[in-house]
């Protein structure tokens, strides 16, 4: 890279740092440090809601997608996404916001314990902690692969960079610092994306005599203008949008944070709207130069595929500009770690901690400021150092991809239908076989399988998202139907 790439990119570091030094001022208590003190604006909430679904599997994972399957990406991806956030907006966010004010709640597992008891919650939250753990490892890992293709950093030292920037502002700013983050965050990710956007439009009219719209056309993309893929079809799509909803929804806990710091019921249903909004227009603009990838990058392998956007980055933009994108991607990845940590932390100190002892809450039901910070640190330095072993849960793609988003419906499921009057009669039984079941059945479909079916073959994606959120689903439904009194147990 150039020394004005560089330079583009220290300024970006440097002001994410700035954030967390004068967030640091804002926060006097766990209430400022997890939510935000309850006033976070609908339109910070809708963009910091946005730009978390976001990260650098994005650039990495997604953009392998994108170059072998084409349009199909945006239909189960961020498509799946828009409608998710506005049917949140309409049937979940507002009982995010009511839970804090009827409860005083700063996680958002804290509800659960009132909902369906303490054992319940605790099995909710532990499966959800080691869960993100991976999620977060595989977008630390994501980025990593960035920085080598941008920088020939080696893998190690890029999960050290992305996991300690995201530590330092997030540890010191808490809630406060990542949202904000996340507006500036944004910024920079629009000047990047419109930069790649113009670039490639340009040489593929200069090159190639197509634009974005006659591309799929030519022979190259034959067949790649389709809904579905041969991979990602109906069956995964609708696993992917069951996992998406349930993430958007507050199952990815730092979406529920940011609907409970709204101020009101309608700031919350705002947000998440916005969001959806966001989604159905911003993720045009990022792919479409991946779509187009195969016309000025043919014949690319499966890894080369995966480092598609770093290639045409360094291949076709300015000295300066490059380090514009580097910090879009880096604005992605660090957005979605800092946000998800927060929430974690929220999560051991406000439900796990106490339960150890009493000094981690006051009388005032407030966590010490020192211990909510020490957690957030904790966390993430967790979170780097799995990372360096992504490759024992099959790299990005089987973090984030199959682990993560398999796993995520089952413990979602209790989460989510627990804010809902309409699933009252569904209390900790029905709560607590949703997860272990849904879990189980991941762990049939992942490890059983390669033995039932096709010997030395792992399962299909489509698989391993669609059984364990459905058996979840059905699960925690079948408790409407059983006699009023029955399957209450542990409350």
């Amino acid at each position: 890279m150039h020394a004005l790439d560089w330079l583009m990119l220290c300024l970006f570091f440097l002001t994410l740092i700035g954030i967390g030094v004068f967030s640091l001022l804002k926060v006097r208590q766990s209430g400022d440090y997890f939510v935000g003190g309850g006033k976070l604006p609908w339109w910070i909430g809708g963009i910091s809601h946005h730009v978390g679904g976001y990260s650098a599997v994005v650039f990495t994972a997604w953009a392998m997608y994108a170059y072998r399957d084409g349009f199909s990406l945006y239909v189960w991806w961020a498509l799946g996404f828009a409608v998710s956030c506005v049917l949140c907006g309409i049937f979940i966010a507002p009982h995010w916001s009511r839970v804090r004010e009827t409860y005083g709640v700063q996680s958002p597992t804290e509800y659960l314990s009132v909902r369906y008891g303490t054992g319940t919650q605790q099995i909710i939250v532990w499966s959800g902690i080691l869960l993100k753990l991976l999620d977060l490892a595989g977008k630390t890992t994501a980025m990593a692969l960035i920085l080598k293709g941008f920088a020939g950093i080696p893998i190690h030292y890029g999960v050290l960079i992305t996991g300690v920037i995201g530590l330092i502002y997030n540890t010191l700013g808490g809630f406060f610092a990542s949202t904000r983050n996340d507006v500036f965050q944004f910024l920079v990710q629009l000047a990047g994306g419109i930069l790649m956007f113009i670039y490639v439009l340009n040489a593929l009219v200069s090159e190639h005599g197509v634009n974005y719209f006659t591309m799929w056309s030519t022979e190259t993309l034959q067949g790649h203008f389709s809904a579905l893929s041969s991979e990602c079809d109906l069956f995964f799509t609708i696993g992917f949008w069951l996992a998406i909803f349930f993430g958007c929804s507050g199952g990815n806990w730092g979406a529920g944070l940011r609907f409970m710091a709204a101020p009101t019921v309608s700031h919350a249903r705002r947000s998440a709207i916005l969001s959806g909004v966001l989604y159905l227009i911003w993720p045009l603009v990022i792919f479409a130069p991946m779509w187009a990838a195969p016309i000025l990058f043919p014949e690319l392998g499966t890894g080369e595929m995966k480092s598609v956007y770093t290639e045409m980055a360094t291949t076709m933009l300015p000295a300066g500009f490059i380090g514009i994108i580097l910090a879009s991607m880096f604005a992605a990845s660090i957005s979605t770690i800092a946000g998800d940590c927060n929430a974690a932390a929220s999560v051991i100190a406000r439900d796990i901690a106490p339960r150890f002892s009493k000094k981690f809450r006051d009388a005032q039901g407030q966590t010490p400021l020192w211990f909510a910070r020490l957690t957030a640190f904790i966390f993430t330095s967790l979170t780097i150092l799995i990372a360096f072993y992504g490759d024992w849960f099959g790299g990005v793609v089987g973090l984030v991809v199959k682990w993560f988003s398999g796993l995520l419906g089952p413990i979602s499921v209790p989460l989510i239908f627990g804010l809902l009057p309409f699933f009252d009669r569904c209390r900790s039984l029905a709560a607590s076989l949703s997860v272990i079941l849904g879990i189980l059945a991941f762990f049939i479909v992942e490890f059983g399988y390669p033995f039932c079916f096709t010997p030395g073959h792992a399962a299909p994606l489509s698989a391993s998202l669609f059984y364990p959120v459905v058996v979840s689903i059905v699960v925690y439904c079948a408790f409407l139907f059983l006699p009023k009194g029955r399957g209450e147990a542990g409350n």
